[in-house]
């Protein structure tokens, strides 16, 4: 009776296999990227001394700008515990944002006493930006991850500024102008997300960022070469905010 009874029994099935992060990943992302840029002008004709220029408006203002992104990521994950999950991950994108003033900030006021007009105007560009950013999560579940992340990243920005000569009221008068300035910035970014394990293979996430970076000086209207001519000089510091939805595969 006794191994008639045993083979009766039900047979324990073994335990699943725990899910892990550990592995390389890549995906894509959409979202918006807002841009937070400060344009500040000073050095309104330097040669003929300080104080011939006095604005009346400030020295400056904000060319805030927002625009859809589309960008890719990937990386790699190391569970190093049941709850923690390290990484490394570069994240690139594009976005078409722009912001255009006119007048430039700052540059509104008067001049030897008299106020001007036919003001430069002026407009930021901001395209493709990217980090590089080391991620440290913890899992609410085996499938769900919480993160922070932080890191080094760059911002691809143009500085535009135009004026047209209309000789006896406008502020051009050596020249009518029409000036790009590209550079590509460094700065820092922090931000975090959540993200979920889907069939041991697939990561969706929502994620967000934030970065800022170094102060873009730029010098305009310098053609003629002299000092007392039309010049005056930006200085814009930029900033963003960077939301995104993603879908990768963990290999």
């Amino acid at each position: 009776m006794g191994p008639v009874l045993a083979a009766d029994l039900p047979v324990k099935a073994p335990p699943a296999a725990a899910t892990s992060w550990s592995g390389f990943y890549a995906g894509v992302s959409i979202g918006a990227r807002w841009g937070d840029n400060d344009w500040r002008t000073s050095d309104v004709a330097p040669g003929l001394g300080v104080g011939i220029f006095v604005p009346t408006a400030g020295t400056g203002g904000a060319m805030d700008s927002v625009a859809a992104r589309f960008g890719g990521y990937l990386g790699y994950n190391a569970q190093i515990s049941t709850s923690w999950v390290a990484g490394v991950e570069a994240n690139f994108g594009w976005a078409d944002a722009s912001k255009s003033a006119n007048p430039a900030p700052g540059m509104t006021g008067l001049y030897f006493g008299a106020p001007i007009t036919m003001l430069p105007t002026a407009s930021v560009k901001e395209t493709w930006d990217g980090n590089l950013r080391g991620r440290l999560g913890y899992l609410v579940t085996p499938a769900t991850l919480v993160y922070g992340t932080g890191g080094v990243a760059w911002q691809r920005l143009e500085l535009n500024a135009t004026c047209t000569v209309v000789p006896g009221i406008s502020f051009c008068t050596g020249a009518s102008y029409n000036e790009t300035h590209a550079s590509t910035r460094i700065g820092w970014t922090i931000g975090g997300g959540v993200e979920q394990m889907i069939a041991g293979h697939w990561l969706v996430r929502a994620d967000y960022s934030y970065a800022a970076f170094s102060t873009f000086t730029q010098t305009f209207f310098t053609a003629n070469g002299m000092a007392f001519d039309d010049r005056f000089t930006a200085h814009v510091k930029a900033r963003t905010h960077t939301a995104t939805v993603g879908l990768a595969y963990k290999f």
